[in-house]
């Protein structure tokens, strides 16, 4: 074990400051008086606080971690990327500044020990850690609270959730208790060398989980049995085959063996974990039924604020994009999140988004249309670009599921 840290931290770098975590992570420090700083994909649509010294780039680049890291006394980590071979050179570059790194890992509860990893890439980057001459705090979440959010779809349209193995037992935990936990562990020295088993106050069945949604809701929602070999199928396609018979054999232990409740959360904060049904009222609009109308009111409100994570979460899994301007004027369809976001990275690698103003949606039927006005950069030249758009999205289930972009050329 590396030597302990002796003073809290002035500077942290927040690395998934973005993300449902991350956000809260930011806000604790903020409230903590501590300075922060993130590093994030695209700087004007982050949606920090302005306290916030945001760099721009992306955790697949060591150089940029090592810019960003440059003065930090502390990180709060994550590794959202499947790809493990940058873990030792990412890893390096993020300790050459930083004397502390709070790592929010996995853990493995099907073990007998208090606080045992999850294996593959979760403890590929703990044994990085551990060889560099920073301290570390290991938090090692459970299963996620907002997973359960991959049945909003279905809820929002309709009254019966489809969940593989009903009767599984999963000790979910809150976000929020993740992040003050970082928070802790970033400003405590008296917790680095040491790893924690995070999870929620109870164990459900995800069939008591989909029983609180509706009770939150005042709804009479069911479950029905997914068929395995689909979800094999479908994770084996995101994910590898590897990866999806380990997380099929694991799901089906859960039923006799149900997840324990571990004490980290209390051990760190001094008090017990949140309940999830304090989750799913914080997440209730994720899970109602809304008009077209509620739908482009709340998608304009993202992107004026910045906060792309709700946008997308206001687009439907299959949604299809079409932008012939982008694509030399052939209407060709995007289909997907995944797509869409890598057509938007596109899009911005000649030009820096400095700017977003959005109009208030003209509502007809199960369709709305928003005006864009983009300022940029352009990243050779210096020469500021305006880009208006006008995007007619169709809405059904409470989710876009049909964006048509149309853009405004000078005459």
């Amino acid at each position: 074990m590396s030597p302990q840290q002796n003073t809290q931290p002035r500077t942290v770098l927040v690395i998934g400051a973005t993300g449902r975590t991350g956000r809260h992570v930011v806000d604790g420090l903020l409230a903590a008086d501590v300075a922060v700083r993130a590093l994030v994909r695209h700087p004007i649509t982050a949606g920090l606080p302005a306290a916030v010294t945001v760099v721009e780039g992306t955790l697949q680049d060591p150089n940029a971690v090592r810019a960003a890291a440059a003065g930090a006394d502390a990180a709060f980590l994550l590794w959202p990327v499947d790809d493990p071979t940058m873990i030792p050179e990412v890893i390096e570059a993020l300790t050459e500044s930083v004397r502390h790194v709070a790592y929010l890992s996995a853990a493995d509860l099907s073990s007998a020990s208090e606080s045992t990893v999850q294996a593959g890439i979760w403890a590929e980057v703990e044994r990085a850690l551990e060889a560099t001459a920073s301290t570390w705090t290991f938090l090692r979440g459970g299963g996620f609270a907002a997973n359960t959010l991959e049945w909003a779809e279905q809820i929002r349209s309709g009254d019966t959730a489809e969940v593989l193995h009903p009767d599984a037992g999963r000790s979910v935990v809150d976000e929020r208790d993740l992040a003050e936990a970082a928070v802790r562990a970033l400003l405590d020295p008296s917790l680095a060398g040491r790893a924690y088993s995070l999870t929620g106050p109870a164990t459900l069945t995800q069939r008591e989980q989909v029983a609180t949604i509706g009770h939150v809701l005042d709804r009479d929602l069911t479950v029905a049995n997914l068929d395995p070999d689909q979800v094999r199928e479908e994770y084996a396609a995101m994910l590898g085959a590897d990866f999806a018979d380990m997380a099929l054999s694991y799901w089906a232990t859960l039923v006799e063996n149900p997840e324990p409740v571990t004490t980290g959360i209390e051990e760190i904060l001094g008090r017990s974990p949140r309940h999830y049904e304090d989750w799913v009222r914080l997440h209730r609009a994720d899970f109602e039924r809304l008009t077209t109308a509620e739908v482009g009111r709340r998608y304009a409100g993202a992107f004026r604020t910045g906060q792309l994570d709700d946008a997308a979460q206001l687009l439907a899994e299959d949604v299809v994009r079409i932008a012939p301007l982008e694509d030399g004027g052939i209407e060709r369809e995007v289909r997907g999140l995944a797509a869409i976001a890598e057509n938007a990275d596109r899009q911005f690698e000649t030009a820096e988004l400095e700017s977003v103003e959005v109009d208030d949606p003209l509502v007809a039927g199960d369709k709305f249309a928003l005006r864009f006005t983009f300022g940029e950069r352009d990243r050779e030249t210096g020469t500021p670009l305006r880009t208006v758009k006008l995007s007619l999205c169709t809405v059904a289930a409470s989710r876009i599921i049909r964006e048509e972009v149309f853009y405004y050329l000078n005459p």
